[in-house]
């Protein structure tokens, strides 16, 4: 399992010690430290619908022009990762946000 993120987001921190304290072999990957790049990006939105993906509530998207706002596009969440919701996690072969029930 890998849960993607932000390390001091208080949602990543509640998703990794719930899939510790559940046994999951899980390991972070902070959108921070580690990068996000397009295939990545791709990849989370083959399996969530973009409109769930991004996070419209937050700061960065705030800070958007209201025409990158409507528009927003692999590139933009490449380049501002904290537009993604978090926690985005990985668990058998697919993306979802939040943890699996």
């Amino acid at each position: 399992m890998i849960i993607y993120g932000i390390k001091n987001c208080d949602k990543v921190r509640a998703a990794l010690k719930q899939a510790q304290q559940a046994g999951h072999d899980v390991r972070l990957h902070d959108f921070r430290s580690d990068g996000i790049d397009a295939k990545l990006v791709q990849a989370m939105l083959a399996d969530i619908d973009k409109n769930k993906l991004v996070n419209k509530r937050s700061a960065s998207y705030r800070q958007l022009d209201k025409d990158t706002q409507q528009h927003i596009g692999i590139e933009t969440l490449v380049a501002h990762p904290t537009l993604i919701k978090r926690p985005v996690v990985y668990f058998n072969g697919h993306y979802q946000i939040g943890l699996p029930a």
